[in-house]
């Protein structure tokens, strides 16, 4: 039986009624708001630019994906490779957010100071910031004068020279990337009661102890659906290319490529289609497989 309201209940009989209200919302939002408005790109991967049904666009895609194409330096192989290693990083970082989160929540000294340091990158606009940033370490800029009075010759161009331009950039987007994860974790840690910390300090945890079995646990639901969220970004981890380096010097990512190809016009949009398609049925599995394996996990209710 299930009580709706204050006193009112719905019987056995009504249920069924009141679950399909409850899906029939989200399944409509799905028919209209992905199946109708990807129905086209579907059939696009199974087509060729001319309109005739072929496996031939399904098939180039996944021999660009296998092998690069030396004509171009904005490849489908090297997008991949680089959105890899920016999910990677995204990953990655999200203990170390939960590291300084933690440092902010003991309130270390100057940590205030520390807050602003890493939430002003996420306040200001990320054209200016951007901007400011290849200005900075251009090899004419501050950063280059730097190196040339410490000795390096010749300066590096960090964003002009394949050795230098992902790191550079990668670098760029786990400096701004702080703000958004640790504002969430901090709300995560500012909802933990203090008596349940204060117990385990009368019994001398120490910081690290706490850190590991009782913040975590604690926040173990926020976390999850931080990993889980960032796994969705497999295909889709992403940086400034646009601005930095248009692509060039070995930096596209998929998103960029994809970005370079439909500006190519309508006979590149079954490319595109077939590429979004062969991402999306290896990456569907692996994060329906990752949430079942963090949900796994039990979750401390307090």
């Amino acid at each position: 039986m299930i009580i709706i309201g204050k006193g009112k209940k719905l019987g056995s009989k009504g249920a069924p009624l009141f679950v399909i209200t409850l899906l029939a919302i989200p399944i409509v939002h799905w028919l209209i708001f992905w199946l109708g408005v990807n129905v086209n790109s579907i059939l696009l991967a199974f087509k060729l630019p001319t309109g005739e049904w072929s496996m031939e666009t399904m098939k180039s895609v996944v021999r660009e994906i296998i092998y690069n194409d030396a004509n171009t330096d904005i490849n489908l192989k090297t997008s991949l490779k680089n959105t890899l290693m920016y999910f990677s990083k995204d990953m990655l970082m999200i203990p170390f957010h939960l590291l300084i989160a933690y440092f902010f929540y003991k309130k270390i000294t100057g940590y205030r100071v520390y807050q602003i340091v890493f939430y002003l990158p996420s306040i200001i606009s990320g054209v200016a910031f951007a901007t400011m940033f290849s200005d900075f370490i251009d090899h004419k800029g501050p950063l280059g004068i730097i190196m040339e009075a410490a000795g390096v010759n010749p300066v590096p161009q960090l964003l002009a020279n394949s050795d230098y331009a992902t790191g550079t950039i990668l670098f760029y987007t786990i400096w701004i990337g702080w703000g958004g994860n640790m504002l969430l974790l901090g709300g995560a840690l500012a909802r933990i009661p203090v008596e349940i910390l204060e117990s385990a300090r009368l019994d001398g945890i120490s910081p690290w102890k706490e850190l590991i079995y009782m913040i975590l646990p604690l926040i173990w639901s926020t976390m999850s659906t931080l990993l889980i969220l960032n796994m969705t970004s497999l295909f889709l981890a992403d940086g400034p290319i646009l601005l930095f380096t248009a692509g060039k010097e070995g930096t596209s990512t998929i998103g960029y490529w994809i970005f370079e190809k439909t500006k190519m016009g309508p006979g590149m949009y079954n490319s595109v289609a077939a590429a979004g398609l062969v991402f999306t049925c290896i990456g569907a599995p692996i994060i329906l497989f990752f949430k079942w394996l963090i949900e796994r996990i039990p979750v401390v209710e307090y």
